[in-house]
């Protein structure tokens, strides 16, 4: 089969397409023959050597939507010809999605949104479930204030559209007057990130926030916090001064989705979320995010352009090896 393989550590051109035996199921993993794989930007701190989770393989890719081709002995919630999608692989103990074929942990998997296609459906699992492990972690409930630091990007979108069906009162930042449009339109209240500060100033505050950056945004995300508040973070590899969540009592979580495929604690969880998630974008509860598809051939180039220049939309690209 035709692989992705980063054969070291480095620039982009680390990666290279090779040609490479195709893997066979184990005790309750399945075939996938992979239609597209979602790019996210773990892809490209593994890929640099900055987080050191590399998978033997060394294929990356953490999720992926295809179609099951084999079951391996003691998988009985798929069966083969079933479209799937999860966040399956790419890291440690894994085999990533940038294939024509991986094998994946049944339990991390689900029924892919009908409604999606492919494309769409890759680009869902990582960040819903990251956003949904937050708002686990942050205790959300009905009629929660909560400030959501990035509410336009993917995992922002998600924590924003999975609070607000809660019934959540979800105050949102963005870079960018059009995307505080977009967050206002996904029915959050927008501010532009510059403007945070002021509501600081206003006496503003939120019982429970979420930060999507790390860095200056988690440090705004302890000033924005009540007394008492919760503060969740998906990015907490800096050092921090934490005197304003001494000063206010605020419980800080770090939240890392990747542990259970590391660890393999908790992988059943995945699954289950994800058929939930899967039933939400159905029903028009959830909506999709925006995406941009690239070809198999232009994996190098996605990560170029990543690191060159961010992503206005998720990356997703399409198995057309």
């Amino acid at each position: 089969m035709k692989a992705w393989v980063m054969t070291d550590t480095g620039a982009p051109d680390v990666l290279q397409l090779q040609t490479i035996e195709p893997p066979q199921p184990a005790a309750g993993e399945v075939l996938i023959r992979v239609s597209a794989s979602g790019f996210n930007p773990i892809d490209t701190k593994i890929r640099a050597g900055l987080a050191l989770i590399a998978p033997a393989s060394g294929i990356l890719g953490c999720d992926v939507c295809g179609v099951i081709e084999a079951l391996g002995p003691d998988v009985t919630a798929f069966k083969v010809g079933d479209r799937v999608y999860g966040m399956s692989g790419g890291v440690k103990g894994t085999q990533g999605s940038l294939a024509q074929y991986q094998v994946a942990d049944a339990r991390l998997l689900a029924l892919a949104p009908e409604s999606l296609t492919d494309e769409q459906a890759a680009a869902m699992p990582l960040v819903s479930l990251t956003a949904d492990q937050a708002l686990q972690r942050l205790q959300i409930s009905a009629g929660d204030a909560l400030y959501i630091g990035g509410a336009s990007g993917g995992v922002g979108q998600m924590a924003l559209q999975l609070a607000s069906a809660m019934g959540c009162d979800v105050t949102g930042s963005a870079g960018t007057a059009e995307r505080v449009a977009h967050i206002d339109a996904m029915g959050g209240k927008g501010v532009l990130h510059s403007e945070a500060a002021d509501l600081v100033v206003d006496g503003k505050v939120f019982g429970k926030v979420l930060d999507t950056f790390g860095g200056p945004g988690l440090q705004m995300a302890l000033q924005l916090a009540a007394p008492y508040g919760q503060v969740a973070t998906i990015n907490a590899r800096a050092q921090y001064d934490l005197g304003q969540a001494h000063a206010k009592a605020l419980t800080l979580h770090a939240v890392f989705v990747l542990l259970p495929l590391l660890n393999g604690i908790g992988r059943e969880a995945f699954g289950q979320r994800l058929q939930q998630i899967a039933q939400q974008l159905d029903n028009g509860s959830l909506k999709p995010l925006a995406i941009e598809v690239f070809s198999s051939q232009d994996v190098v180039e996605v990560h170029r352009r990543y690191e060159s220049e961010g992503a206005e939309k998720k990356l997703v690209i399409k198995a057309d090896y």
